[in-house]
């Protein structure tokens, strides 16, 4: 039987698995170490479920790792990302995340970290809004009314796009945006991006059906009108890094799912209030939803822009369009009435996540690539 040669290689540093043909690790940028081997590992239809859902991990990875220019499978570990999340950290380290994005608190890029993105304050933020809600729900049990129990549904919308919003500005390495920013983007964008998908709406001739057609109309009209609205900041603050092109999206996308979570606290039908149960579900939707969505297409729209000053041409680059297309689909199938089992949004969420993890990995690609230039220049 011939010998199927090996096509991939492991960084002897991080331990992250690479392309043969690669010198360099694209996790963690040290060289790589190739050795001869006298016999290769042959693949087998063997290998265990564990493997078989990595070799579909490392194949869904690889192929969008190339759609951003990088070469090779993401090592994507949880671990690792959530990895400050159950590790104690002081009052003053949350005040210090917030304090960036300023002439005097942005760092250079010498000083920006390009290795790994941790992000922790997020849990916080999200737990602290819970328990604002429980103390909500304690009291509207001493006093039911009507804007008691407003608050309460309020506060537990929120919940989700607010926490996944700081997540994503943890992430944005270069600490280059201010809180202030975001926040102005997160409203505006939420609601201007709502007005652009209503209207995209009506002109597809949306029947406000789930059916197959009309979860895909759903998809076109509030994916296309969220990036067009995030492509209004990115043209405004001339984004042209990839973290900042994530938190960007993430801040239009949260917007949307904030307002569109406190929307939908009203039954259009009966004209009475969604009940506690049914908001709880609303949130757990949001956890790999509008944010995510927004960021992977505002980041492939910087992606397809690069350094330039973003035209319409922009719009038509294969980079965009293949993220913006995928990104469509996931939303498409979400809202599907076909199937509604549990398992296919965890299948969907993993997916979105997928590709974040992936930007994630090409902006730190992107910031060794901006420090060794840096470097260069220097010598």
């Amino acid at each position: 039987m011939a010998e199927e040669r090996q096509d991939y290689i492991f960084c002897t540093r991080c331990g992250a698995k690479n392309s043969a043909s690669a010198k360099f690790c694209t996790h963690c940028g040290a060289p790589l170490v190739h050795v001869n081997r006298g016999s290769n590992v042959q693949r087998t239809s063997t290998d265990t479920p564990s493997q078989r859902r990595h070799n579909v991990i490392d194949s869904t990875t690889s192929k969008i790792n190339e759609w951003t220019g990088g070469q090779g499978a993401v090592d994507v570990s949880l671990k690792g990302f959530f990895g400050q999340v159950f590790k104690h950290h002081t009052e003053q380290e949350s005040e210090d995340i917030f304090t960036v994005g300023t002439a005097q608190t942005t760092p250079s890029l010498d000083e920006v970290v390009n290795d790994r993105v941790q992000p922790w304050l997020f849990s916080r933020i999200l737990v602290f809004i819970f328990l604002v809600a429980v103390l909500l729900w304690i009291l509207s049990g001493f006093n039911p009314r009507l804007g008691i129990v407003v608050s309460l549904d309020t506060t537990i919308t929120v919940a989700v796009p607010v926490s996944a919003l700081v997540l994503f500005f943890e992430a944005n390495v270069y600490k280059n945006i201010s809180i202030y920013q975001v926040m102005k983007i997160m409203l505006v964008g939420g609601v201007l991006s709502l007005i652009a998908s209503m209207l995209l709406d009506n002109l597809l001739g949306s029947t406000g059906s789930f059916d197959l057609v009309g979860a895909l109309i759903t998809g076109i009209a509030e994916e296309v009108g969220k990036v067009l609205v995030a492509a209004c900041f990115i043209y405004k603050f001339n984004i042209k890094r990839i973290f900042n092109g994530l938190l960007v999206g993430a801040a239009v996308g949260s917007g949307f799912a904030a307002f569109e979570n406190v929307m939908y606290m009203i039954n259009d039908q009966t004209g009475q209030l969604s009940t506690i149960s049914a908001v709880l579900l609303r949130i757990l939707s949001s956890i790999s939803t509008h944010t995510e969505w927004c960021a992977i297409t505002a980041d492939a729209l910087v992606l397809a822009k690069g350094s330039a000053e973003l035209t319409t041409s922009d719009f038509f680059k294969g980079t965009f369009l293949k993220f913006l297309g995928s990104v469509i689909l996931i939303h498409a199938f979400w809202d599907w009435n076909f199937l509604t089992t549990i398992l296919k949004f965890v299948v969907l969420a993993i997916i979105a996540w997928l590709f974040v993890f992936v930007l994630i990995h090409a902006g730190l690609r992107e910031v060794k690539e901006l420090q060794l230039k840096m470097k260069k220049v220097g010598q």
